[in-house]
């Protein structure tokens, strides 16, 4: 019984520990949209084109797919606790980095860090709440990421009033790294106090030898769909409400948040759903809302049903991740840090092309254009959802 009581214990707080990493990691995932603005305003009186500013999004992806790679090594020798409190110190001090210098290579050097510790987190976390959740993985993981579309909802309009107000952005920054310096550290002293978290005994070393398996690819590609959306609308909205609406900077961030509204009010629903329904189901669901809904972003339409859009594109996206990270748990049951390891490469990856061509094409042409561009990825969403069903009526 005392075994029983201590393994509850460890799980309870292996998922309260998650939970909190994920809030601070959705306040984190928002800094850059956030500040966006401002940092393309003070780094294009240095002379840098859009195109070059661009370059954030794909340095922190870069950083991100060496984060997933480290930590699929690194668990492997420390516990996934100690894990995750060493890549909070990690992104702690590359903010305090980004904050400080004046130079744009660094600048740049100090995202790859970022990135880098955000894959390691998120990677750590999603496994660890996958683990420790066994019987409910759908929900469980619906509502990891609901958390976090709670932070990345309310720290664009702190992030917002601040700014407005003058506060400059490195501040910002700054604050961040500080946030996540204290989470760090608190991690560090509850590991001495609780229980050690079981150990796995499957390998947890990233294997791109998975995607030479049908089901996999899929999800896969839902994975660098879904964050190749939301990153290319959420890194430059607040500049293309500026520039096409007139939005003033708290108002242009403010758009981030209702996208954060969108999808946190839809990762709850898929969360309270999610074992009720079969996963291609949810899928598929999704999948025509953001064929639905993304147009009304980008086509030429009052301002009120660019934000209706954005709202509904951020519901429509909400469970997409999520479903497929639980249905990828459902078949490679003994491979979850591989899993996560695996289709958070397909996110970083995501987040590195869209958002780097949306940059150059905005360059080129306009952001409505730019964005529009992005409906490419929109459309497969469905012919993968319908395939996933039908993997899934079989093995049922």
């Amino acid at each position: 019984m005392t075994h029983i009581k201590d393994s509850v214990t460890t799980e309870r707080f292996q998922t309260t520990l998650g939970l909190t990493g994920y809030f601070c990691i959705g306040v984190a995932a928002v800094l850059i949209p956030s500040a966006m603005p401002s940092i393309t305003a003070e780094f294009v009186r240095m002379g840098l084109p859009l195109a070059t500013l661009g370059l954030i999004f794909p340095a922190t992806a870069v950083g991100g797919i060496l984060g997933n790679l480290l930590v699929g090594v690194a668990s492997d020798m420390i516990e996934r606790r100690w894990l995750v409190g060493l890549s909070a110190l990690t992104l702690a001090v590359s903010l305090g980095l980004a904050a400080i210098t004046q130079l744009w290579w660094l600048f740049l050097i100090s995202f790859i860090v970022v990135g880098a510790a955000q894959g390691a987190l998120a990677t750590g976390v999603n496994a660890m709440i996958a683990d420790a959740n066994p019987a409910s993985r759908a929900r469980a993981l619906n509502a990891l990421h609901g958390v976090y579309g709670v932070g990345a909802a309310v720290s664009p309009l702190i992030f917002g009033v601040l700014m407005d107000r003058g506060l400059p952005w490195r501040w910002s920054v700054g604050g961040t790294g500080l946030l996540w310096l204290a989470y760090g550290v608190v991690v560090y002293l509850a590991q001495r106090n609780t229980l050690p978290a079981k150990k796995v005994s499957t390998a947890r070393k990233l294997d791109l030898s998975m995607l030479r398996q049908r089901p996999f690819i899929a999800l896969f590609l839902i994975s660098f769909i879904y964050n190749g959306i939301a990153v290319g609308l959420l890194g430059w909205i607040a500049i293309f409400m500026q520039q096409s609406a007139g939005f003033s900077v708290l108002f242009s961030i403010s758009t981030i948040s209702i996208f954060y509204v969108g999808l946190t009010a839809g990762r709850f629903i898929c969360a309270a759903i999610a074992e009720r329904f079969r996963y291609g189901r949810i899928l598929l669901v999704l999948s025509i809302g953001i064929t639905v809904t993304y147009p009304l972003v980008v086509l030429n339409v009052p301002p009120w049903m660019v934000v209706a859009g954005v709202l509904f594109t951020g519901l429509s996206l909400s469970g997409l991740f999520p479903t497929a990270l639980a249905y990828g748990a459902q078949l490679y049951p003994q491979e979850s840090v591989k899993l996560s390891g695996t289709l958070n490469v397909g996110l970083t990856l995501g987040s590195m092309l869209p958002p780097l061509w949306i940059g150059i094409l905005a360059e080129a042409s306009s952001f409505q254009a730019a964005l529009a561009i992005n409906y490419v990825l929109v459309l497969p969403l469905i012919v993968l959802s319908v395939y996933l069903g039908r993997v899934e009526r079989r093995e049922l």
